[in-house]
């Protein structure tokens, strides 16, 4: 009785060692520290979602900060295998994903989460496919619109003459230029050095940027304008991916697509609002300016040529941004 006992035992062991065997387990690299919200309201809860859905079939393992991944390599790490999943903005990955930035067109996006949801359904046209052959995107978004945030008024709102502006894409220093400012290419986490040295005079950022960055203590003086914004996805490579059991993708995909890349627009519009409430919580006298109709419509005028050049310059451009406009259009009337 006892080698029956001992037999199934091993077979019971045999058969717990055998179902963990078929556990996936991918790393998420955020790049960010664990307190930054994007990793701490966006990633970590999204990981946990999945957790909870995939025991014992999928599991992410959340590595922050930039020792496993950082800013620059997020794609080469996620290529070579060292993590599976990662955050990151495609323009840092230099000359992949030309196509991608008919979402980061100044004037084009108002809120993150219908830019978002476009992207995503941009993406499944397939008139993205040459940027996105060698991965497979879980989620795509459009961060928040640039506003002019400096330390002092504008002299005019007509242009950025003599406005020395930090920027974090190439197509806001486009705008940037275009309005006349002159653009600065600094680390965003050499931003608030710069401002309180008078090395810059703004940056043209989002407001999502004034928690992490402390903005609201160097800017005082704001103008809400749309001069662009960036691009970011949540990826894995489509190797890995394929590699991976059907259940487990199964799981993963439950995760991804259009109502993620919604959510994490959702994200990106209330981080925004909140960077907002918080400037204006601050001891620091400031001044908010909503651009008049007119003014907005000088604005876009003088930032057309860059929306025209791109289409011009990017393959299959003017029809990427008719069917990018069409499909926002779309979101936005509830369709």
């Amino acid at each position: 009785m006892t080698g029956w006992k001992s037999l199934l035992g091993a077979a019971a062991i045999a058969y717990c060692a055998g179902a963990l065997a078929q556990e996936t387990t991918l790393v998420l690299a955020t790049t960010f520290p664990p307190n930054i919200h994007v990793s701490a309201q966006m990633l970590h809860p999204w990981a946990d979602r999945v957790n909870e859905k995939g025991k014992g079939v999928l599991q992410i393992v959340v590595r922050d900060g930039p020792t496993v991944a950082n800013f620059s390599n997020f794609y080469d790490r996620v290529m070579s295998d060292v993590v599976q999943i990662a955050w990151g903005l495609q323009s840092t990955v230099a000359g992949k994903f030309p196509r991608s930035d008919v979402v980061a067109l100044p004037f084009i996006v108002d809120k993150s989460e219908d830019g978002a949801a476009a992207f995503w359904r941009l993406y499944k046209t397939g008139l993205l496919d040459a940027e996105y052959d060698e991965i497979v995107p879980i989620m795509l978004v459009a961060l928040t619109p640039a506003g002019v945030h400096t330390s002092k008024p504008l002299k005019s709102l007509t242009d950025l003459t003599g406005t020395k502006l930090i920027v974090a894409s190439k197509i806001t220093g486009q705008a940037v230029a275009h309005m006349g400012g002159t653009p600065l290419s600094i680390p965003l986490n050499d931003m608030y050095e710069a401002l309180q040295r008078g090395t810059a005079d703004g940056a043209a950022v989002a407001w999502t940027s004034f928690q992490p960055f402390k903005l609201a203590e160097v800017t005082f003086y704001h103008v809400e304008a749309s001069l662009g914004t960036s691009v970011g996805m949540v990826f894995m490579s489509k190797k890995k991916y394929q590699a991976m059991p059907a259940a487990a993708r199964k799981v993963l995909d439950a995760f991804s697509g259009e109502a993620e890349s919604r959510r994490f627009g959702a994200f990106w519009d209330r981080v925004r609002d909140e960077g907002r409430k918080l400037a204006l919580a601050s001891p620091h006298k400031r001044t908010i300016v909503n651009l008049t109709p007119a003014d907005s419509a000088l604005w876009r005028k003088k930032t057309e040529p860059v929306v025209d050049e791109w289409a011009k310059t990017t393959p299959n451009g003017q029809k990427i941004l008719a069917t990018y406009r069409k499909l926002l259009a779309d979101v936005k009337a509830g369709k």
